[in-house]
């Protein structure tokens, strides 16, 4: 019966992976910034030179470049292919996942977590859109934590340096995958702490087999992070500096904020802890949900992992998913920068294992700690009861009222039953399958006009985006050796094939023109867009420019998504071809 549950569940996975397989974004080629993969995957096999634009790369590790080196040396180097790799790798990280899920949570949880996830439009156009670390990262690193069950299981000494092996090689290969991969370091070490505290016995023989896997981490990350960063072009807090240096910055998508202070580390925290849960209700639900942190929706999901992920604790000691999940979430709740789906994706698997966990947790304290939990449920239900009437906000009052009202049954001592007499656990189990059944079909449903839309070169998500557009006016109209500005450089760089510097997001005028004359450009991109991931955009940021230098900067070229600029003050150094002027335009 098990095996024939197993075989049903992961035949589902193969399929919705077939599905997204077959139905890849058909641009002609890059659209976005995830270019700088291909072009550096392309710079490695071709000079052994990581990075593009004749800088190194010292950020970003290059795992994800590497493994589409590869491909290329296989002579598939296409945008469709490299897609699809993204999708075999998504793929096999959902089967890991599954398999590692079911040995934690009943099957049905299991499989209901990984299918609603992978039914989702969110995984569906990310995969079939972006190349992207997240989904090799995805693979690598629930194929570790499989691993280490399997490990701590293993009974002869060549089963368990097999498996030391190859959890020393997922290690090293997720943290050269995605920087975050140090959170597996983080959780090895802490595991074998809270072994050690527990059972001294057993956590010897624990850190001989784990040995090697953080031997070799260690050396890795060691490695890259004493790489000599690249020199920068800017002196402005965050982006481009090292990791460690940007999440001193207030928000890294607008480094005029300036640095952040202790006050804004704890708003950072709670914002991104929110954004996770508000993304992965979204997901696990198939529909957005618009609101506050204060939603139900949002809110809950956060405070039930956060309890399944103490109840975890609590019961086993800590496990090594447990502690990683732990790090990798502080990484990102500390992060900077606006948060993404691609930061959540490569946790979402275990995310759902701890709101499950915290449903048990609640579950539990309802049956043998009444009073206690209802006295902290109407503390808190109060709480934002409060907070709720104070901003307004009707339809969460009412929700964390009735809360409270609930929460007071239960300081009466009164017992809650979650499946009453009257309505049978096995028509409970019905049901609940049927709602995840119903909310996967929403799923797929919802991924049908992504798949004609990528199929169709025609689409407007298919056609080349402004930056795009202005690399290939520069390239038609520049000399060769010219050096543009421009805000996103992988794309420009590609479609360009100038060399590029970074429009930084400032508004500070003399500090763009010194960093034009020293820099030695020649033609400025401004580029409009509706949603700009930068701040300021580069319309702000240029205005104040051309305003204290209108002499300095001639138009050649405008449309309704960009325009291109020549810098016209006579540059030190070499004397480069300048074309004649083109008309400007509206079209």
């Amino acid at each position: 019966m098990r095996r024939g549950f197993d075989a049903v569940v992961v035949g589902l996975i193969l399929a919705f992976g077939a599905v997204a397989f077959l139905c890849p974004e058909r641009s002609a080629d890059f659209l976005h910034d995830d270019v700088f993969y291909a072009d550096a995957a392309r710079a490695l096999i071709r000079h052994g030179f990581y990075g593009i634009n004749g800088h190194p790369e010292t950020n970003q590790p290059p795992g994800l470049p590497a493994i589409l080196g590869a491909l290329c040396l296989a002579g598939a180097c296409t945008h469709v292919v490299f897609l699809r790799a993204m999708v075999v790798f998504e793929t096999l990280g959902f089967l890991a996942g599954y398999v590692l899920l079911r040995h934690l949570v009943p099957r049905t949880v299991a499989a209901a977590g990984c299918l609603l996830l992978m039914s989702s439009e969110v995984y569906f156009t990310s995969a079939t859109r972006w190349v992207l670390p997240s989904y090799p990262y995805l693979f690598t690193t629930m194929t570790a934590l499989l691993v280490v069950r399997r490990l701590a299981s293993a009974t002869t000494p060549r089963s368990r340096i097999a498996w030391a092996a190859a959890l020393a090689a997922l290690c090293a290969a997720s943290i050269m995958i995605a920087s975050a991969g140090i959170a597996l370091l983080g959780a090895i070490v802490a595991s074998l702490a809270a072994l050690f505290w527990r059972d001294r016995r057993l956590a010897v023989p624990r850190l001989k087999a784990f040995a090697v896997a953080l031997i070799v981490g260690v050396a890795v990350q060691a490695w890259w992070m004493h790489r000599p960063p690249a020199p920068l072009e800017w002196q402005i807090p965050g982006y481009p500096r090292p990791y460690l240096s940007q999440l001193r910055v207030k928000d890294g998508n607008h480094p005029e904020l300036g640095m952040a202070t202790w006050r804004d580390i704890p708003v950072r925290f709670a914002d991104n802890a929110f954004n996770h849960s508000a993304w992965l209700a979204e997901t696990l639900l198939q529909r957005p949900i618009p609101g506050h942190w204060l939603f139900p929706l949002i809110l809950g999901p956060f405070l039930l992992i956060v309890l399944g992920w103490g109840y975890s604790i609590w019961r086993t000691g800590g496990e090594l998913h447990d502690w990683y999940f732990a790090g990798y979430e502080t990484i990102y709740f500390l992060w900077p920068w606006h948060l993404e789906a691609r930061f959540v994706l490569p946790i979402a698997p275990l995310a759902c294992l701890y709101l499950w966990r915290g449903g048990e947790a609640v579950a539990f304290l309802a049956r043998h700690k009444t009073r206690a939990l209802g006295a902290a449920w109407l503390s808190l239900s109060v709480i934002l009861t409060a907070i709720a009437w104070h901003r307004r906000f009707v339809g969460t009052f009412v929700t964390w009222l009735l809360s409270a009202l609930v929460a007071a049954w239960f300081v009466r001592g009164q017992r809650w039953s979650f499946t009453p007499s009257w309505f049978p656990r096995r028509s409970a189990q019905v049901v609940a399958v049927g709602l995840v059944i119903g909310l996967i079909v929403t799923g797929l449903t919802q991924q049908v006009p992504y798949m004609i839309g990528n199929a169709d070169a025609g689409a407007v998500w298919n056609l080349p985006p402004p930056d795009a557009k202005a690399g290939l006016w520069v390239a038609s109209h520049t000399d060769t050796n010219a050096v543009v500005m421009a805000r996103h450089i992988p794309t420009v760089f590609h479609y360009s094939g100038r060399r590029v510097v970074w429009f930084p997001p400032s508004t500070d005028p003399q500090l763009l023109m010194e960093g034009i004359r020293r820099l030695k450009v020649e033609y400025v991109i401004v580029t409009h867009r509706e949603g700009s991931y930068y701040l300021p955009s580069d319309d702000d940021c240029f205005a104040p420019l051309l305003a204290a230098y209108p002499h300095a900067l001639r138009l050649l070229f405008q449309s309704w998504e960009f325009r291109v600029f020549q810098v016209v003050e006579p540059l030190p150094a070499r004397t480069t071809h300048r074309p004649t002027a083109a008309t400007p335009t509206d079209s």
